[in-house]
């Protein structure tokens, strides 16, 4: 395997190195003023230095534009590193495979590993959701293909070896929820991504001061080693207006925050050198806080802007106390603040029956674990019996839990809540970082989030023990349709049970 240099990746395993990388939108198209833009500021940046990283999103916001990778040879061309947004609305996981290959080819190494937006508008309507993966998923794959990754024997070209392909990977997480329910899943997912091999973290976008230091000391309270970067969005006042609105998947903007951003678009300037002296300050804080780097967005940034920004920070970092720059919500979950100990939480009425039929009849120590898997196995043999043994399960699991019999259930991982017909992702690993208060990304103050939902159907996740969840393996399609009962008694489901 050739090595290749990756300025980013040693900056930011360097812990003398405070890490800057920053955000690219490409939009839609392949070329024009957008795409010169970007290239200029890239050729600026490249000058100055101090950014060792450009990130490029996938598009974002559910919206088709021009893809990372194209954009990430070219400024990979100009000597300097992209950090490709890995999205996977779009892509069922033999496309998902095919791009890596692709990525890895052009010496595409850094991989930013996202579920993505829910699709919108496209060619003649919304585009069809796909989310045949999810980023935990993805990690895992990539954690393979970095080893010696074989294909099993009978796939198309039978049993064979891949060259490892040494990606640099990393993964996001919002430190900004609001709930209970909504944060606590975040961190399980977030140590979850970490066992199945995300290299970096990324936090969600935030303005929540106590948010990010909880962030960093989740990580160490739970002894990982791992670089986390804060997101630091420096937003005008027109984008702030809409992040305020909810209008933006799991991205909270205070009221305070945009009052204060409406007074400031009454100054000579509207607001311009204010919103950048802020951000300033904030990375000054995230330095001090732990963070091993920042990853900068924000809109109509020039270069000349992210120098002046660039440059207040390091002056800020001499100061110990940093103003004006901490913009909670109301009536915000605190990890550090609130999880206490008073006693196990309380379960539904539907989980418990649930849990009892599912460890009597479904779990090999239960005392009917036996005869059902012995009924289970004699119907499947006789034609007729297995047509009448799937239309039982179907319709008594199509009643209790709207079951679109996928043919591997997760009922028992999600407490006893179906994620193929509760959420729009099909999230079978835990919540994508979407909601905003509590309500689902595609339906915003409409539907609650399947996984809030789920948090509080049953006892676990519990923010007074954390710990990973086992991740579960994407559906295998060919399964679908098929009794979820009988292919977990023959061993073809997740659980993989002989």
């Amino acid at each position: 395997m050739t090595a290749v240099t990756n300025i980013f990746r040693d900056s930011l395993l360097n812990r003398d190195d405070f890490t800057i990388t920053f955000e690219l939108v490409p939009g839609r198209g392949s070329g024009g003023r957008r795409l010169e833009k970007i290239l200029s500021l890239v050729e600026s940046a490249k000058t100055d230095g101090r950014i060792k990283a450009f990130s490029i999103t996938d598009n974002p916001g559910g919206h088709p534009a021009l893809s990372p990778s194209s954009l990430g040879l070219d400024i990979q061309a100009m000597g300097i590193e992209p950090l490709l947004h890995f999205s996977l609305k779009d892509k069922n996981r033999n496309m998902v495979e095919s791009q890596l290959f692709e990525w890895y080819r052009h010496d595409l190494r850094n991989i930013l590993a996202l579920g993505g937006d829910y699709p919108r508008y496209g060619f003649k309507g919304q585009a069809m959701p796909v989310f045949d993966l999810d980023s935990t998923q993805l990690l895992n794959l990539i954690q393979y293909l970095r080893g010696d990754f074989a294909v099993k024997k009978g796939a198309p070209g039978q049993k064979m070896g891949l060259p490892p392909m040494d990606f640099f990977a990393g993964c996001v997480v919002s430190p900004f929820k609001t709930l209970e329910s909504e944060q606590v899943w975040q961190y399980v997912k977030l140590l979850t991504k970490i066992n199945n091999g995300a290299e970096f973290v990324i936090s969600q976008l935030g303005f929540d001061m106590q948010k990010y230091k909880e962030l960093v000391r989740f990580i160490q309270d739970q002894q990982i080693d791992i670089p986390v970067i804060a997101n630091v969005f420096v937003p005008n006042l027109s984008v702030a207006r809409i992040m305020n609105k909810g209008l933006v998947p799991g991205v909270l903007f205070p009221d305070t925050l945009l009052n204060i951003m409406e007074q400031e678009a009454k100054t000579s300037d509207k607001g311009e050198e204010a919103r950048l002296i802020r951000a300033a300050k904030m990375i000054a804080s995230l330095r001090k806080s732990g963070y091993s780097g920042v990853h900068i967005g924000g809109n109509n940034l020039h270069f000349e802007a992210i120098s002046f920004l660039l440059d207040q920070a390091e002056l800020f970092s001499k100061q110990t106390e940093h103003e004006n720059i901490h913009f909670p919500q109301k009536n915000t979950w605190y990890l550090h603040e609130h999880c206490k100990n008073n006693g196990s939480r309380k379960t539904t009425f539907l989980f418990r029956s649930n849990d009892v039929i599912h460890r009597q009849f479904f779990t090999p120590k239960g005392p009917f674990f036996s005869v059902t898997k012995s009924i289970s196995l004699t119907c499947k043999k006789n034609n007729l019996l297995r047509k009448l043994y799937t239309f039982i399960e179907h319709l008594s699991k199509k009643l209790l839990f709207r079951c679109r019999m996928c043919g591997d259930c997760t009922l028992y991982e999600s407490n006893y809540l179906c994620p193929q017909s509760g959420c729009p992702k099909r999230m079978i690993n835990g919540p994508c970082g979407g909601s905003i208060d509590g309500f689902c990304e595609v339906y915003p103050k409409e539907r609650v989030c399947f996984w809030v939902r789920s948090f509080h159907n049953g006892a676990s996740p519990d923010c007074r023990k954390f710990q990973q969840n086992k991740l579960l393996p994407p559906k295998d399609w060919a399964l679908n349709q098929s009794s979820s009962w009988l292919n977990y008694f023959s061993g073809k489901d997740h659980n993989h049970l002989g």
